[in-house]
């Protein structure tokens, strides 16, 4: 037995190695190359169950070598008869929990609800689409009808006999009929739950009724539709068929008088001992459940049994029309009591009263006990609510030690080699997979039951018990993913773990047979005198028995040594049964059926994890996932929660599958978790994260402004959400981290409109973001320096002389800044940086950015113009006219201004008003040409910006895209390559990327022809009214700073940089090529000179009177005082010193400017 199970397992091992690397090969060839994360990408779960390969063709196949070794063909005949009708009522009773309660549970299931409104025709194409289905209801119903009727008349047989010759019937001392009872009242249970879920579920009798009503009118149409008569009418009768039988109802159909089982019924009223072996089986069993009810020796079929005996108990009551004994109605009572709900697949709840209410005879549902029983169902359900909290309360801490205890063990386990292999560790495991199994069935049960019945009774849920219920939850499904991550081992030590639980009972049966087999060697003695020759067929009823006995103890051994599928399970218990019948031997018959039901749960462990850890129940209970979610947020202890609450609900898309609900429920679902996600975590998240940034940020700057108290708001390390794997959902992945980046960077981005304060507190944010909490946030798009974001820039480039009028530039920031025009004297001015106007230039397209440059070189040459035709007023001897050569200037017939001569200044000169017109004028003109000229160095970044941008999503070529290398690829000759050369020659001399990419460098091209065409001949000596026009400016800016000082304002505009004047004169002057005429004037070095100069002749005389003084000193100190100056020396020293530092910035601007037009 175990090399044949060994051998199996090799064959399902090499299989699966093969599957595995076929579909890696398979992957590989037609995947992507990079690894990226999918839903399809999950482990392959292992699910195995043994089986035997003569199932197929009844139990008679399991028992025909034992049955020919003793050549008893009796007794093999009548337990595979037996065994039969059994495994056939536990097949389709399997086909029917497996697929068929939920379909119909989910019949006409919307993801809306009950109450939607279905479009014309919707339910009869639902139903259209569904008649597989209730087909496939009527086949099992009609076979389970016939096997029940086969089964009745078994065991009336059994129950009755009649001929004292039908063995092994005329050698049965007693009746246990355990295992046929069970499986009748399993069968009977499909009846009763189909019937309920129709009756709750009516969407079925309604879509029934209007297909019905279609099909009469397409009958009368038949031509119209296309159809045959035969097939219209063939349909109508199925509908008809199905139409009569919910109506009726399954159940109520198998107890009237023209039933399907009228014979059998009629067999069953007419047997008193039946009745009595069946009521003694009730009695038995019920007292049974009823002390392993909702304690720990609980098994996890007993509630399922529970139903199996409230079949039987309404099937003989109805169809004898008898009343029950007293204790039988107690127990059913007392049942009540303790289970009033039991939840089949699906976590469809099946009320125990309804069952008595509705398929109950009249008479019987007036019986004192059920009457009264059924009356107080609902505070029995409340009674079984309380239970239910009380046991919660007292066993979830010893279920949590127990828990822990185990998956620790559990997961520690290591299989081990096959040299290795003891029974010891099998034993240990064995008993390992048992406690995780009654572990997983009793946090189900409470769970389940708790949940529905809060609902149901409208109890509300404390908060406590509510966390506690999401841990049970996560319990589940965490038992659930330790059992398929130890798949491959449980799967290699199945065969020994049956192995065992084999032997053992082997070794409860194998002293039976040695006493059967001593028993045989005495009566073989008697054969050799030929006394007992002729009793080995039909002799005394000891000996017979003896016989008997030994074949179902052979039985019992051959089954034992094949594989522990549930077919082999079945017919060893009915061999039991039939042994302990006998009553020849004393056997330990509770031991056994200790054995049977431990070997049952080792066998079936798998169907019975993956049906307690599947969760789709909470589909019906969908309000909880935004509960828990908000709780596993609140308790960051409680992160790791997150992934199975969602793998919890998520077990609803597999119910909705099953029910073939479509793909918008589905979607919809899925919708509803993700989006409970996104409310309960990622929102709050995201907000939590803000505000701590904020707090931090805001806390640092503003001493003393924000305070937090740990003790009341608590501390969370909020990072640890953002170090989560992404949470798996049926069909996509949700990123929290990525979800946060997207937010914040949605935040930072949005607040446009601040001061500059807040602007630089969410710079700060963004910067510790990523630091703190290692978020990978996008470049800070706000601008540090921005203090009003409202420019057009359209507007602004239609309207160049009010933009150069209304703002001056500066250089070294590179931006612009608002003129007090009118000399308001506001004291908030607009500034405008280069960030913000790229940004705009950003927003407008290369054509148009382009149309901008052509008019900047439009309004540039129109200024050209403006400044010529100043110039042409002869402004040299106006400016000469008045005055005479210095006796040490060193230059003839050269201005004093340009020598340095700071004393000849304007305002001493007694210039008229019309040479300061004229030097505004070219001030004002100049000013303009540098104040448009860095609005264009501001738009040759947009559009760099733009293209850099656009480069992004433009994917780079993976291949030399030239014609010449297409051409040699192609193999074409060499005169066909030259060619190509020439076209890509072509290609790059019309690339227009490099066209405006030095603007500067036109215009001074494009000045430089106009130059040479004597256009601009009047300013061939600008470079020398260049001194005037900075003394000018210099002298207005030290008068309006003393205005300032006295908080006197003028009303005219003024200018606050000198930076657009000097950009104009070093264009201007590049553009002329008087560079270097300007820097033979040597005006800056000669200026400073001179004013050195003064200030050391000035220090001179100062020394001088303090060494007159000095030896007067020593005698009148108490008389002395602190020498104090006049007003007229303090203002010389002071202006001096202003002109010194003016001359000094204007030259690091000016040649600031000239770096910048390089």
């Amino acid at each position: 037995m175990a090399s044949l199970l060994l051998e199996q397992q090799e064959k399902l091992r090499r299989h699966v190695d093969e599957w595995r690397f076929r579909c890696r090969a398979a992957v590989a060839e037609i995947g992507p190359r990079s690894a990226s994360t999918s839903v399809s990408s999950a482990s392959v779960r292992l699910r195995v169950a043994p089986t035997d390969p003569g199932v197929g063709v009844g139990a008679a196949s399991l028992l025909t070598a034992a049955a020919a070794a003793e050549d008893n063909v009796d007794v093999s005949k009548f337990v595979a008869v037996l065994s039969h009708s059994c495994l056939e009522i536990s097949r389709l009773s399997d086909a029917a929990s497996s697929n068929l309660y939920r379909q119909l549970l989910l019949f006409g299931h919307t993801a809306e609800g009950p109450n939607e409104a279905l479009l014309e025709g919707e339910p009869q194409k639902t139903f259209a689409h569904s008649i597989p289905l209730l087909l496939e209801v009527y086949e099992i119903i009609n076979g389970l009808v016939m096997i029940l009727g086969n089964l009745l008349r078994q065991l009336d047989a059994i129950c009755s006999v009649r001929d004292k010759n039908v063995r092994p019937l005329n050698s049965f001392k007693g009746l246990d009929l355990t295992t046929a009872f069970g499986s009748l009242g399993e069968g009977l249970m499909v009846f009763l739950l189909v019937d309920e879920i129709l009756r709750h579920n009516g969407n079925t009798r309604s879509y029934l009724s209007l297909f019905s009503r279609m099909l009469d009118k397409v009958k009368s149409e038949v031509d119209v539709f296309s159809m045959s008569f035969e097939d219209v009418d063939f349909l109508d009768q199925v509908v008809h068929n199905l139409q009569k039988l919910f109506d009726i109802g399954f159940f109520q159909r198998l107890v009237q008088e023209d039933s399907p089982l009228c014979s059998s019924i009629t067999l069953v009223r007419s047997n008193k001992k039946l009745l009595d072996t069946f009521y003694s089986f009730f009695s038995e069993s019920s007292s049974e459940i009823i002390q392993r009810i909702g304690s720990l020796k609980e098994l996890p079929i007993d509630r399922r049994t529970i139903l199996h005996l409230l079949g039987l108990f309404l099937f003989f009551t109805t169809t004898t029309g008898e009343a029950p004994d007293k204790k039988s109605m107690n127990l059913l009572v007392e049942i009540f009591q303790l289970v009033p709900v039991v939840y089949v697949e699906g976590g469809k709840r099946i009320v125990l009263s309804d069952l008595i209410r509705f398929h109950c005879s009249p008479s019987l549902s007036l019986l004192p006990p059920i009457k009264e029983a059924c009356e107080a169902f609902g505070i029995m359900k409340n009674s079984y609510l309380a239970r239910l909290n009380e046991m919660h309360s007292r066993d979830i801490q010893a279920i949590n030690d127990s828990l822990s205890c185990w998956s620790v063990s559990f997961q520690s386990a290591i299989h081990p080699s096959s040299q290795m292999l003891t029974e010891e560790w099998v034993r240990h495991l064995q008993k390992q997979i048992l406690q995780g199994v009654v572990l997983a069935d009793r946090i189900h049960m409470l769970v389940l039951s708790m949940l529905d019945l809060h609902m149901h009774l409208e109890v509300p849920l404390r908060r406590e018990k509510a966390k506690s219920l999401c841990q049970m939850i996560v319990s589940l499904k965490a038992i659930g993913d330790l059992f398929h991550m130890k798949g491959s081992s449980l799967v290699r030590s199945l065969p020994h773990i049956i192995n065992i639980i084999q032997s053992d009972i082997e070794q409860l049966i194998i002293s039976l047979k040695t006493k059967l087999q001593n028993e045989i060697a005495k009566g073989s003695q008697a054969v050799k005198t030929g006394f007992l020759s002729s009793l080995i067929r039909g002799g005394t009823d000891t000996e017979t028995r003896l016989i008997d006995s030994l074949s179902l103890v052979l039985m019992s051994l051959q089954l034992l040594e094949g594989g522990g599928s549930s077919q082999r399970q079945l017919t060893l218990s009915i061999t039991m049964d039939i042994l302990h019948s006998l009553g020849y031997l004393d056997i330990e018959l509770v031991g056994v059926r200790k054995l049977i039901s431990k070997f049952s749960i080792l066998s079936n462990f798998w169907s019975l994890i993956d049906e307690r850890t599947n969760c789709s129940f909470l589909y019906w209970r969908k309000e909880m996932l935004v509960t828990w979610l908000s709780m596993v947020y609140g308790d960051a202890c409680k992160l790791s929660w997150l992934q199975n609450i969602i793998d919890a609900f998520a077990d609803g898309m597999s119910l909705l599958t099953l029910g073939n609900v479509g793909t918008v429920t589905l979607q919809h679902y899925e919708e509803e978790i993700e989006n409970a996600l996104r409310k309960e975590v990622v929102a709050p998240l995201c907000r939590d994260i803000e505000t701590d940034l904020r707090l931090h940020v805001h806390s640092t700057h503003l001493k003393g402004s924000v305070f937090v108290n740990p003790t009341k708001t608590g501390v969370r390390n909020l990072s640890w959400y953002l170090r989560m794997k992404p949470l798996r959902l049926p069909s996509k992945f949700v990123d929290i981290k990525l979800l946060v980046e997207n937010h914040l960077n949605s935040a930072f981005y949005t607040y446009s409109v601040m001061s500059n304060y807040d602007n630089r507190m969410y710079a700060e944010m963004h910067q510790l973001g990523e630091l703190k909490y290692g978020v990978e946030l996008e470049d800070f798009h706000l601008t540090v320096d921005t203090a009003d974001q409202d420019f057009d820039l359209k507007q602004s480039m239609e309207n160049l002389d009010s933009f150069s009028e209304a703002y001056s530039y500066n250089i070294v920031k590179q931006m612009f800044i608002e003129n007090d025009l009118g000399g308001q004297g506001r004291k908030n001015l607009r500034v405008l940086c280069v960030d913000h106007i790229a940004f705009s230039a950003a927003m407008c397209n290369l054509q148009r950015i382009s149309a901008y440059i052509d008019s900047i070189f439009v309004f540039l040459n129109r200024m050209f113009v403006d400044l010529h035709a100043l110039l042409q007023s002869n402004i040299e001897i106006d400016l000469l006219r008045d005055f005479k050569q210095s006796e040490n200037t060193g230059v003839s017939g050269a201005h004093p201004a340009t020598q340095g001569d700071m004393k000849f200044a304007l305002g001493k000169l007694g210039l008229g008003d019309h040479a300061l017109d004229l030097l505004e004028q070219v001030q004002a003109a100049v000013t303009r040409i540098g104040s448009v000229l860095g609005l264009m160095m501001v738009l040759t970044a947009g559009r760099t910006r733009y293209l850099n941008n656009m480069s992004r999503y433009v994917r780079k070529p993976k291949f030399d895209l030239r014609y010449t290398t297409s051409c040699k690829l192609l193999g074409w000759d060499d005169d066909i390559v030259e060619i190509g050369k020439v076209l890509d020659m072509g290609t790059r001399n019309n690339d227009p990327s490099d066209d405006r990419i030095q603007p500067f460098s036109i215009l001074a091209t494009n000045f430089s022809k106009k130059l040479q065409s004597n256009k601009l001949h009047e300013m061939k000596d600008f470079f020398q009214i260049v001194p005037s026009v900075i003394v000018h400016m210099m002298e207005c800016r030290l008068l309006l700073k003393d205005k300032l000082l006295r908080r006197e304002h003028e009303d005219k505009r003024y200018t606050h940089t000198y930076d657009g004047f000097l950009l104009g004169v070093a264009f201007v002057l590049k553009v002329l090529e008087q560079d270097n005429s300007f820097d033979e004037l040597n005006w800056f070095a000669s200026t400073k000179a001179k004013l050195e100069g003064e200030a050391k002749d000035r220090d001179d005389k100062k020394t001088d009177r303090n060494t007159s003084g000095a030896s007067f000193v020593s005698l009148k100190l108490w008389r002395s005082s602190p020498p104090v100056r006049t007003e007229q020396q303090k203002g010389g020293v002071d202006k001096g010193t202003r002109y010194m530092q003016e001359i000094e910035l204007i030259e690091c601007l000016f040649r600031l400017a000239r770096t910048v037009l390089r």
